[in-house]
């Protein structure tokens, strides 16, 4: 350590404090000294100083502080765009609410001249306002996103029921499962015009759904939807708002950010003409400065003294500044145990000590956010793996950057066939030949650097193994691009079931129009031989050839309500059935299915086999299995249909005794190996587009939810059978049937109005009501009934058609007639059942209703 000087040797200075006070005395003699010599100097600067220290010391102040105050405001407004917490938010507010009004103060604060240069007022009345709206325009996005989120909950259950009844739901109600797409997409929409076409598509849909009805047989799903698409806050206009609010708030943000940078400009620009005058006064006062240098040379010796003094002193205190030095050494090694000294001290060295403390704390709050950092790595690293898209990250050369374990597994590679720089040509080789790639968007992605491989934003990749990879692209900031793989295949067997329901649909739709008109045609031909057969009473040989026109008449009634029921137009329920007697009934149907090269065979039972299921169902699963039988004989073959009663049978424990139906074909059989896999739900062994793969799982649920079994039995190039196994129910009594008596004509005349469009009924009726000894009259529309029943009156019985064709509706019309004539007896007529009218708004429930084709003892029963 330097030696003190010999002055501080002396009696009296040995102390510390002493010292303190010698070093005070000559502090004050050099300061005699100064003052004495600068006096002049000081005199001469001291209005120019007052003067700076008035005006631009304070100024410049109170404009930094403005500049800073204006710097956080631009800071903080950015980020609350990004905040969803509404905690946060409130407290950006809070904080952005106290930046004004510091703001505003200082403003006051600055002089006229310096408030009209910054032109504040007018910015922070600004930002005032757009805060105001954006809060107002925050509270309402947060409201719309929490209705969507509810919305979305809401969706993806109705998704997942979907899922579970897909196969159902397919057959029943396609058209529900368009709009519930529909509603993901609208739910999801990022813009106004895809909104809008889901919307509209949804419209078109519905109209779709109540034209085929399908809210009916699937009531809850379409009652959800509607509720989702046509509520009083549905989904579409909650969209719209919420896209709406999105856009002000972006435009309110910009907003913002332009009146703070505005701001800040302005007071950066007042700044540095503040920096100006500052420099002029300080070369003024340092030319008065400089005059008095040459008095205060003389006073550098004392100074000089007075530093060495200072010297012991700062060795004092380097002491303890070198021991915090020691200790922040080690924390910046790492070590925190040890805590800084001093930090009590009121002098610099204890306010030194608390920044150090401070610095540690910064260091050990370091230390939890990389752990934190590392930890959220980890789960990253984790969601990325564990993902069910494939993902993989290619560099702008086409390098294979990064990639999951999913992207291999579609691809069907090992693990170790990709590596980090394989490029696009490389990993296109590896996927297994044959393979073909399709655009499905024109938009490009990016495209490779150098060579120009455009890379298509959405393509598909189409497997040797028959499945279908979606891959969308989306290029990075730096270059490259990012792939995200799906596997498709699934989806377009549920789109190819769909558009095979959609087929079935129609078909329905046309069969069921064929037999509407074709039990037009039965009437009359019923109703003529009715009336005809009593005149035959003298003419045996006719009468005979009458009877068996009836015959035929009845049998072709009766196909036609098995047409019905294939085409879903009459209710189907579980009742006792013959199976032989079905299978007779069947075998024109079959035979026409099967086509003329295929000789379909019914063997004969001679024993009554009853079972309690469903009949159109069970009908329509033998068709189903013909069909596949003819199908696998496509040069001709023979097809069997035989059914027979087993006892105690051991696919059925629990069933006393069963009928096992059998439908056997001569084709080319079924692969051992597939043989397990047929009933699988889209299944199928026929090319593409030509089979969906549900109609043996369809056939195997039906038999299973009637309590049975199905039983598949085939041999390669031999043939298949199917088997059937269905509990068996005791034969239903059947009540003695009554002698025939003569059919009772009403008990009293009355008077009958006809409302039928086609001539041949209308004319068969009138007969017939004749015959019964009723006065009828015909019209052949609603608006001939209605002013043929203002011109004559009431009469006993409206008999009216509901499908009138371009003469309007017969429901349409009773409720009319109950409107103006409340009295009025109607009875509604038609050739489909009246569980197919029921959807028309205008039914009643209590009106009675008659099938076609109708006998004379049906409309006898009108009058008793």
């Amino acid at each position: 350590m330097t030696r003190l000087p010999r002055l501080f040797y002396l009696p009296g200075l040995a102390s510390v404090r002493g010292r303190l006070i010698a070093t005070f005395l000559l502090l004050f003699c050099i300061t005699l000294g100064v003052v004495a010599v600068g006096v002049l100097g000081l005199r001469a600067n001291q209005k120019a100083l007052d003067e700076y220290e008035a005006y631009v010391i304070p100024e410049i102040a109170r404009v930094l502080e403005l500049s800073e105050k204006v710097a956080r405001l631009a800071a903080v407004e950015p980020g609350m765009t990004l905040t969803e917490n509404s905690a946060l938010l409130h407290d950006d507010t809070a904080l952005l609410k106290g930046l004004l009004g510091d703001i505003r103060r200082l403003s006051l604060d600055l002089t006229g001249k310096g408030g009209e240069r910054l032109a504040i007022s007018e910015e922070l009345d600004g930002i005032d306002t757009d805060l105001t709206r954006f809060l107002v325009l925050s509270g309402k996005q947060r409201q719309l996103r929490i209705k969507l989120g509810e919305m979305g909950r809401t969706v993806d259950r109705i998704g997942g029921s979907i899922y579970r009844h897909r196969a159902e739901i397919a057959q029943t109600a396609p058209t529900l499962l368009n709009i519930w797409v529909n509603t993901t997409l609208g739910l999801q929409a990022a813009e106004h015009a895809a909104l809008g076409m889901a919307e509209s598509d949804n419209e078109a849909l519905w109209l779709q759904v109540m034209v085929r009805g399908e809210q009916l047989r699937q009531p809850q799903l379409a009652d959800a939807l509607r509720q989702l698409d046509e509520g009083p806050r549905n989904v579409f206009d909650l969209r719209r708002d919420y896209l709406a609010t999105e856009d002000q708030i972006s435009y309110l943000v910009a907003l913002m950010r332009s009146h703070a940078e505005h701001l800040s400009s302005n007071a950066t620009r007042y700044v540095e003409e503040l920096r100006s005058v500052a420099r002029q006064r300080r070369d003024a006062m340092r030319k008065v400065a400089l005059s008095s240098q040459s008095g205060l040379w003389v006073l550098a010796m004392a100074g000089v003294l007075l530093a060495v003094a200072g010297i012991i002193y700062v060795g004092r205190v380097l002491q303890k500044i070198q021991s915090m030095t020691r200790i922040m050494a080690r924390l910046a090694s790492g070590d925190t145990s040890h805590r800084i000294p001093s930090t009590d001290r009121p002098d610099e060295i204890g306010e030194l000590a608390r920044a150090f403390e401070v610095f540690r704390s910064n260091l050990l709050e370091k230390q939890r956010l990389a752990q934190g950092l590392e930890a959220q790595r980890r789960q990253q690293e984790t969601v990325f793996n564990s993902m069910n898209d494939g993902v993989s990250v290619h560099d702008a050369q086409g390098g294979l950057v990064t990639w999951n374990p999913t992207f291999v597994k579609l691809l069907g590679l090992p693990a170790s066939a990709l590596y980090v720089g394989m490029t696009l040509a490389e990993l296109r080789r590896a996927v297994p030949e044959p393979v073909r790639w399709r655009a499905v968007s024109r938009q490009t992605a990016t495209r490779i650097a150098g060579g120009g491989t455009r890379i298509a934003s959405s393509a598909e990749l189409h497997l040797a193994d028959q499945r279908i990879l979606e891959f969308h692209s989306q290029a990075l900031p730096g270059g490259g691009w990012v792939a995200v793989s799906r596997d498709l295949t699934s989806r377009r067997a549920v789109e190819a079931e769909l558009r095979q329901a959609q087929k079935m649909d129609v078909l329905g739709q046309l069969t069921g129009g064929v037999a509407h008109d074709f039990n037009n045609f039965l009437v009359a031909i019923l109703g003529n031989l009715e009336l005809l057969q009593p005149r035959l009473n003298d003419h045996p040989e006719l009468q005979v050839m009458a009877e068996r026109a009836r015959r035929a008449a009845e049998r072709a009634s009766r196909l036609t309500r098995r047409l019905l029921a294939f085409a879903r137009r009459q209710p189907l329920q579980a009742e006792n059935i013959s199976v032989p007697e079905m299978l007779a009934e069947m075998l024109d149907l079959i035979e026409y299915a099967a086509g003329a090269n295929i000789e379909v065979v019914l063997a004969p039972c001679d024993v009554a086999l009853w079972v309690h299921v469903d009949r159109g169902q069970l009908e329509n699963a033998i068709l189903n299995l013909s069909l596949n039988s003819a199908a696998a004989m496509p040069n001709g073959g023979r097809l069997l249909l035989a059914a027979e009663a087993v006892v105690a049978p051991a696919c059925l424990p629990e069933v006393a005794q069963a009928v096992v139906l059998r439908v056997s074909d001569s084709g080319t059989g079924i692969p051992p190996m597939l043989i397990d896999k047929v009933m699988e739900p889209f299944f199928t062994t026929k090319a593409p587009g030509e089979g969906s793969g549900l109609g043996l799982s369809s056939v195997y649920g039906f038999v299973r939810q009637s309590g049975g079994d199905m039983q598949i039995h085939s041999v390669l190039g031999q043939g298949t059978q199917v088997e059937l196994w269905l509990p068996a129910v005791n034969r239903p009594v059947v009540p003695t049937a009554l002698p025939q008596t003569p059919l009772l004509l009403p008990a009293k005349q009355g008077r009958v109005l006809v409302v039928e469009d086609d001539a041949e009924v209308r004319e068969t009726t009138l007969s017939q009501l004749v015959a019964l000894g009723m006065v009828a009259d015909a019209v052949d529309s609603s608006v001939a009934a209605l002013d043929w029943l203002t011109t004559n009156g009431p009469v006993d019985l409206i008999l009216s058609d509901i499908s009138l064709g371009a003469g309007g509706n017969g429901i349409a019309l009773s409720a009319e007639i109950r409107r103006r004539w409340p009295g009025q007896r109607i009875v509604l007529t038609s050739g489909l059942p009246q569980e197919v009218h029921q959807r028309h708004p205008d039914w009643c429930a209590d009106l009675p209703f008659l099938a076609k084709p109708f006998d004379l003892a049906a409309l006898a029963t009108l009058f008793n």
